[in-house]
């Protein structure tokens, strides 16, 4: 294995991604994929392909392409200088073959020629196609935000007095469950949809929230800004592996025994996170990853009664202070 694919394949590893991962991600081959990590640059197409797989693969795992195209430019010449018997080989065919050749070229050129028309043709039906599809994701996503408003704009549900109040009193309007909620969210806290998310990691770490409800009542997911690669692990088990498109929403439903969700991202750019539709935003020292954990019940229950516990034991336990004598008393004498 040489050096350039003993540094490609250690940044793969600490990304966490298979050859088949990132076969998907770069659209290389995996062969041609194995054969850079191993060193046998003989086995890809020719040069210019390469410098292209080696650059695409460094860029998509973390690394510099270009950086690495200079430093490794010696490891490249050899396929580079391998290549060149083909060449020469080319070189010395007879001049009757190449004729040959010269006259099938021609032949194939006036074949393509006659297709412009008809490419041409099917590159404005496309291009319609396209300039239909943009604008009906434009329309629905305006319709969305103009819910999205709706919602908002209802969120403060005022409840009407009683007709006819038992006790004669005239109550006040009351604010609904769900106002309180967001009225009384903290500086670390967050909105989605109806459930509310608590930030429990410091600046400079992997964003991390705490689900303040049932995992069940989350939906986790992404929505892509370009073609992205997105993983989804539930207890470090990976259970997405998928890449999505710009404006394509990746969904998840994560399984009711979960206590853990990590989401990831081939690169952070390429989507945004998403839980319940509201956009969640990651550390800007970590962008791709983020991770959501369920909260623990049992150790705030356990917490609690150890309170309680102590309050009781102070109470049968507490002095009263010294007696003091009664100046009437008479001790009998």
């Amino acid at each position: 294995m040489s050096e350039l694919g003993t540094r490609l394949r250690e940044a793969r590893v600490n990304k966490g991604y298979t050859l088949n991962t990132l076969q998907q991600m770069t659209k290389i081959q995996k062969k041609y994929l194995q054969a850079i990590e191993e060193g046998q640059l003989e086995e890809l197409p020719g040069n210019f392909y390469a410098r292209a797989f080696v650059k695409q693969y460094a860029d998509m795992v973390g690394l510099d392409g270009d950086t690495l195209l200079k430093e490794y430019a010696s490891e490249l010449e050899v396929q580079n200088n391998e290549s060149s018997p083909i060449r020469e080989e080319e070189a010395e065919m007879p001049s009757r073959l190449r004729s040959r050749h010269l006259n099938d070229e021609s032949n194939r050129m006036e074949k393509i020629l006659s297709y412009i028309p008809m490419a041409i043709l099917s590159a404005i039906i496309i291009c319609i196609i396209g300039i239909l599809i943009y604008t009906i994701r434009q329309i629905s996503t305006e319709d969305n935000q103009v819910a999205q408003t709706n919602n908002n704009a209802d969120v403060l549900e005022i409840v009407k007095p009683s007709a006819n109040p038992v006790d004669g009193s005239t109550k006040e309007p009351e604010v609904t469950e769900k106002a309180n909620n967001k009225k009384d969210l903290a500086e670390n806290q967050l909105l989605v949809g109806k459930e509310v998310i608590t930030e429990i990691s410091q600046a400079g770490e992997i964003k991390t929230y705490q689900l303040e409800g049932p995992i069940e009542n989350y939906q986790f997911g992404a929505k892509g800004n370009a073609f992205v690669w997105v993983g989804i692990y539930e207890e470090g088990s990976m259970v997405v592996d998928q890449t999505i498109s710009k404006d394509e929403v990746l969904e998840h439903q994560a399984n009711d025994t979960t206590k853990t969700v990590r989401m990831e991202l081939g690169y952070s750019e390429g989507a945004q996170f998403i839980v319940n539709g509201k956009t969640v935003e990651p550390d800007p020292s970590v962008p791709g990853v983020i991770i959501f954990k369920v909260k623990d019940e049992t150790a705030s229950s356990t917490e609690e009664l150890a309170i309680d516990e102590l309050g009781e034991k102070n109470e049968e336990t507490s002095y009263e202070g010294p007696a003091v004598l009664d100046p009437n008393y008479s001790s009998g004498e």
